[in-house]
């Protein structure tokens, strides 16, 4: 047997010397042994401990090994242990009952090393294959679910805009000869918007789909960070003065410290961070993005915002996949649940951390760090 085989065994006998023999042999094999002296006994260890294998015997004061291996099979922890039946009887009627009460094998009396080992280990064997396909059976489960609710999602929100469009087209088509120009343009204003929105969603399905498969790689290189956060924070402007949201930039005087990163990620890092925060901030607030070094070598950057922020059990659920959190954005902006999930893997692949610190009605701050480049 090789080592990540073995197990721990619970031998059940009331017989010292048969207890002896096998604890003597499934100890200098690299077993864990527990012993019961009888049938209740067994029923406790198994409750509490939970072993690979049982040995048990029939024939025993109180209730015999037939009743034990009943009561181990209607029990839910222990239904799966694989029970092995010592025994000195030759009746075969004995032996199908213990077939037909749960027992997988049976040794006789006197016992044999080599065939005590070889059933043992069989059964071990078969033992780890089947909890190997329960956890198997268990992810295939947990992946099914969540792709039904991954194409739930999707199905459900490309439904709105591709509705949008074909009404927008549509009436652009049947009134096209007696529609004002103005009107056009506005229904063909709408239609890119509606476009725009199922270009977005599609784009992240694929970057979660990236993600999960192995298939994004990133290269690294040096580059600053102040640059790159300054080209975000410029690019919405618009959309934050729309709200007439203030969004401003504070950054530690002379910062001119660089990470290794990929700037393309780290854009769309940035870009969903600080749109977030507008999203779900109120009109008339402040959104505030802050730029310094740590003691510990990094640089932080974090997106504050004066939102609704968020309760304890939203925190835990952050950064998981097809999230919905109880605040919803403040001017109807579309939300998929999946951009912070996306967020924390992409800052993940290049070494950095990413994080949240918020409270109720005190807004939210989102906080990415990244190690300082070294050329060394």
């Amino acid at each position: 047997m090789q080592a990540e085989q073995l197990g721990t065994i619970l031998i059940v006998d009331d017989v010292v010397a048969n207890v002896r023999i096998m604890f003597d042999l499934l100890n200098e094999h690299g077993f864990e042994v527990l012993i019961a002296e009888d049938g209740e006994s067994a029923l406790q260890i198994t409750q509490m401990n939970s072993p690979d294998l049982i040995l048990l015997d029939i024939m025993m004061p109180g209730i015999n090994g037939f009743e034990t291996c009943r009561r181990l099979k209607a029990s839910e922890k222990t239904r799966d242990i694989p029970i092995i039946f010592m025994t000195a009887l030759a009746d075969m009627q004995d032996k199908v009952k213990g077939f037909e009460l749960g027992a997988v094998d049976y040794v006789t009396k006197p016992f044999y090393s080599e065939e005590v080992l070889a059933r043992v280990n069989t059964h071990l064997t078969l033992r780890n294959l089947q909890k190997t396909l329960q956890a198997q059976n268990e992810q295939l489960k947990s992946l099914n679910l969540e792709k039904d609710e991954f194409l739930g999602i999707a199905a459900h929100d490309l439904k709105n805009p591709l509705s949008s469009i074909q009404t927008l087209a549509s009436m652009i088509a049947n009134g096209i000869d007696n529609m004002p120009k103005a009107k056009q343009l506005d229904y063909l204003n709408l239609i890119q918007v509606s476009s725009e929105r199922m270009f977005e969603l599609i784009k992240v399905l694929l970057d979660v789909n990236a993600i999960e498969s192995g298939q994004m790689q990133v290269k690294l290189s040096p580059l600053s960070l102040l640059d790159l956060v300054d080209q975000a924070v410029q690019s919405y402007h618009p959309r934050a003065a729309k709200k007439e949201i203030s969004l401003h930039l504070q950054a530690m005087p002379n910062l001119q410290d660089r990470i290794l990163a990929h700037e393309g990620t780290l854009r769309q890092i940035l870009d969903n961070l600080i749109s977030n925060a507008i999203k779900y901030s109120q009109t008339g607030t402040f959104v505030t993005v802050r730029l310094h070094t740590t003691e510990d070598n990094a640089i932080r950057c974090a997106i504050q915002d004066e939102g609704p922020g968020l309760s304890a059990d939203d925190q835990a659920r952050l950064f998981n996949k097809f999230t919905r959190l109880k605040p919803r954005p403040t001017a109807g902006e579309s939300s998929t649940g999946l951009g912070l999930y996306i967020v924390k893997k992409l800052v993940e692949t290049m070494q950095g951390k990413v994080w949240c610190e918020s409270e109720l009605g005190e807004g939210s701050t989102f906080i990415i760090e990244m190690p300082l480049y070294s050329p060394a």
